[in-house]
């Protein structure tokens, strides 16, 4: 044992800091010399930086430097974050597997794409031209099919805000305006697109911001016969898009027409660094899954008919890319005014025709609000419609006579019936769809009857005559409009499902997808190609075969869509429960951002399931907000309790008393619902996801109630609003959202400061949209008051093509001037095609709110009459008030 240690006792003149303890070593490590030493921190920084700078600039700024030298070999890194990661081939894959494929695995089971990918597509020329071949980098897929051999690659520059870029199986394109000399660069406006080789990417910078806003280099481009996958950089930090308000990263959405859904291929989403919007519109006619990745890179999967394209939308504003798309989309569609009306349908199976008769007649004694119905939704078949007389001819007599339209559903599937007429032309002409593992057409269930299926597309040039023939007897209704149904090839009977020798992809969900609609292989007949290859055509090109055989003044309903469409859009299979509300709200979002307008709900849901009252006067308030509103005959204000009837008469009355403005939105072609950061982008971070409470138009702010039993809601104002129907005024929340009762009646509405709408005077007697149109307006507004001593607020009304009304109110401390400006083209023939018909153009009063000195509204009578004017000009500003304001 060693001696202990001696410690030198401290006298009267040692300091205590002389004393050795043995615990205490005062000769610093080597590691604390290092860390201690100024000069040697610095360099360790610097070393470190000079590693990881580097490094994270080639994992993320790698797309700027790929394609500068002539012959670059491709090779990629596996060290890429996870966040870029994009599956290589099918899920599950062995390490051996993964590395056959040429890509990267990880200890978590994973198969991923290298950065760049090695599955791509490389020019055989030195240098890149418009349409050039492209050859692939690798034969074989991640899918254990063979690489297409060959593909083109053609870039049109359509004005300074679009780009297309087409990928085809071949090389004739019909390009007029791009030249075929080598390129790098092409330049459109703010837009330089920049396309690299030989591995061939392509992307496009927006100059001004300096910001690169959609790249192909992120992940592979890889073709087969039959499938095609492609991955696209949006550069956007949020996203929103294929019908809905907001994408969620790290999701799968499914683009399948089916009895729940609609292909609507665009994404959109906002740069937080440029402050701007931008999007991407692509071609979906077939099966098609887009993935967006945690990076929020977009993974387009889909059945490959030997074409795929795109459009690059630069924005920057969504106001903007509203005005792209409704260029790209040409969809505007402008119905006869009684569609703002309120829809009824009897849903029942075997009903029979007295008895909705009957039901009718109670809803008309009752005073039931409604300006249409169908009589029954399983009464009119194209295959075999039946003949007028008797109880429906009594029936359309009675809906005439009360001054009711009559709009007919009809089942757009064939009966196979010996007395149908429609099938057995059909089956001469080649029309039906054919079973895959049978001779003859394929035989589906709908509604619990056999049924065929046409093949609705345009090219069929036996399809004109046909549906001339078959529509024939639908048009002797004499109906006022249609309402398409099962035009999403619905069949309830049994089904197989493919494999992936099969089918190569299998989009998460596809089999319940699969469940509602035809068997994915039938065929068309003639070349014998699965339909599932363009499926997503059939339902809306149906839609356009009608529209060629009815009047543009008849109305046209339909649930299967796509973004070129020119009809009433409502969805199908909507089950009653708030869920399905929420999606509704979410829905109808989607669409309008992405150019859809005149569109509805089914009041309630309309999947024949129980209903509870509060639930529906909810959805009776959303609805209500929408250009169309169709509601079951079993769902119907008189259905419910006195209480309920009242709340349900009231919001469509209020329905009504807005339907000029919900109108205006529709003639201008304007966005109708618009996420909060459509007006607000300054608070874009808070309004991102806010998709609970929107805009219609640019004046009014809504927040649903959208749960149960809710008392109190959450709004966020983004400036000082003012409620619209008494004028109170709520305040601008910066921090958070302010706290607003709710009773069960109340749809919270409220206008925007500067702004102007005009309000139908609705009586508690009227009954129906177009009495409404007989009754005078009166304006309400909200003052902008950027100085206490000078206030404005304006508004438009546009009533028809060719004749808009703008109303300017200006308020200083002692008077009050009100004008209206006229613009049109033809003002007189405008006027007086109008004011010939159901309509008022009496204009009683103006109630301004927001003023500076007062709590009280300003109320003014105005007493004009849009149908007494007389003037030529084609811009002309009117006084109509020039009033002191009293001390």
């Amino acid at each position: 044992m060693p001696p202990p240690l001696r410690q030198r006792e401290p006298t009267e003149d040692t300091d205590i800091n002389e004393v050795d303890f043995p615990e205490f070593d005062k000769r610093p490590a080597f590691i604390h010399v290092l860390l201690l030493n100024k000069t040697i921190r610095l360099f360790f920084v610097l070393g470190v930086a000079a590693i990881v700078i580097p490094a994270f600039a080639y994992l993320f700024f790698f797309s700027q430097e790929i394609g500068h030298a002539p012959r670059q070999l491709l090779t990629g890194t596996c060290g890429h974050p996870t966040l870029y990661h994009i599956q290589c081939g099918f899920p599950n894959s062995t390490k051996e597997e993964c590395h056959n494929l040429g890509c990267c695995y990880t200890s978590l089971s994973t198969c991923y794409h290298s950065l760049p990918s090695e599955h791509q597509y490389q020019s055989v020329q030195s240098e890149w031209r418009n349409g050039t071949l492209l050859t692939p980098t690798r034969n074989q897929t991640p899918y254990h099919k063979p690489a297409s051999p060959k593909i083109f690659i053609h870039l049109r520059v359509l004005n300074q805000s679009r780009i297309q870029l087409t990928l085809d199986t071949t090389a004739n394109q019909p390009d007029t305006t791009s030249s075929d000399q080598p390129i790098s660069t092409v330049n459109a406006g703010d837009l330089q697109a920049k396309i690299y080789s030989p591995t061939f990417f392509v992307e496009v910078s927006n100059v001004t911001a300096g910001e690169i806003i959609f790249s192909t280099a992120r992940g592979p481009l890889v073709v087969t016969e039959n499938f095609f996958e492609w991955t696209l950089h949006l550069g956007v930090d949020s996203m929103f898009g294929l019908g809905e308000a907001v994408l969620e990263p790290a999701r799968k959405y499914l683009l399948f027409n089916s009895q729940n859904a609609s292909a609507v291929p665009a994404v959109m989403g906002y740069n937080l660094q440029s402050q701007q919007y931008n999007g991407v519109v692509f071609t979906t006619p077939g099966l098609t899954e887009i993935e967006i990745v945690r990076s929020r890179l977009i993974v387009v999967r889909s059945q490959f008919t030997g074409s795929f394209q795109l459009e690059l939308l630069s924005g920057p504003s969504p106001a903007d890319l509203h005005r792209q798309l409704k260029t790209i989309n040409q969809n505007q569609y402008r119905p006869p005014f009684w569609a703002y009306g309120v829809h009824v349908c009897d849903h029942a199976r075997n009903a029979s025709v007295k008895t909705v008769r009957e039901d009718i007649q109670r809803l008309i004694n009752s005073g039931v609000m409604f300006d249409s119905h169908c009589i029954n939704d399983d009464l009119f078949w194209l295959s075999d419609p039946p003949a007028i007389g008797g109880e429906l001819e009594q029936t359309i007599l009675l809906l005439k006579g009360s001054g009711k339209k009559f709009v007919v559903p009809v089942v757009m599937v064939l009966e196979p019936t010996g007395s149908s007429v429609a099938y057995k032309n059909a089956t001469i002409g080649d029309l039906l769809l054919r079973s895959s593992s049978k001779l003859g057409s394929y035989r589906g269930v709908v509604r619990n009857r056999t049924v065929t299926y046409v093949d609705w597309r345009s090219e069929r040039l036996e399809l004109g005559g046909w549906m001339h023939d078959a529509w024939r007897y639908i048009a002797n209704l004499n109906a006022d409009g249609y309402s398409l149904k099962e035009t999403a090839l619905r069949d309830d009977g049994n089904k197989t499902y493919p494999t992936r020798d099969e089918l190569t992809y299998l989009p998460d969900g596809l089999n319940s997808s699969l469940e509602e609609v035809v068997n994915w292989d039938v065929r068309y007949p003639g070349n014998r190609e699965m339909i599932i290859k363009s499926q997503n055509r059939l339902g809306p090109e149906a839609v356009q075969a009608v529209q060629r055989v009815i009047r543009e003044d008849q109305l046209l309903i339909t649930g299967t869509y796509n973004m070129q469409t020119k009809a009433a859009i409502i969805a199908q299979n909507v089950s009653a429960s708030w869920i399905s509300l929420r999606n509704e709200v979410n829905r109808a979002i989607g669409l309008s951002v992405a150019g859809i307008s005149f569109i509805g709900t089914p009041i309630c849901g309309n999947a024949r399931d129980n209903v509870t009252e509060e639930l529906c006067i909810r959805w009776y308030q959303f609805g209500s907000l929408l250009p169309l509103f169709k509601v079951s005959s079993d769902r119907t204000a008189n259905r419910f309790s006195k209480f309920a009837e009242r709340i349900m008469h009231a919001t469509i009355r209020n329905r009504f008393a807005l339907i000029e403005y919900f109108n205006s939105l529709i003639v201008t072609d304007s966005a109708y619902l618009r996420p909060m950061f459509y007006h607000y982008e300054e608070a874009r971070n808070y309004t991102a996801e806010l998709w609970e409470q929107f805009m219609i138009g640019d004046s009014l702010l809504v927040v649903p109630v959208l749960l149960p039993q809710m008392t109190q809601i959450d709004i966020y104002f983004p400036e000082k609003f003012y409620e619209l129907w008494a004028g109170e005024e709520l305040p601008q929340t910066k921090d958070r959202p302010l706290s607003y009762t709710v009773v069960e009646s109340d749809l919270p509405i409220f206008i925007r400061p500067g702004r102007i709408v005009a309000l139908r005077e609705v009586l508690a007697e009227l009954i129906s949209v177009d009495e409404v149109r007989l009754q005078p307006m009166h304006l309400i507004g909200a003052l902008s008051c950027p100085r206490a001593t000078s206030c404005t607020s304006t508004g438009s009304l546009v009533f028809v093509e060719g004749f808009e009304v703008r109303f300017h109110a200006n308020l200083n401390e002692t008077s009050l001037l009100v004008e209206y400006e006229l613009n049109s083209s033809n003002n007189n023939s405008a006027v007086e095609l109008l004011c010939s018909g159901n309509f008022s153009g009496q204009i009683n009063s103006l109630q301004l709110y927001g003023r500076p000195t007062s709590s009280e509204p300003l109320v003014r009578e105005l007493q004009f009459d849009l149908c007494e004017l007389t003037t030529t000009e084609t811009a002309t500003l009117f006084t109509l008030l020039d009033d002191k304001i009293p001390d």
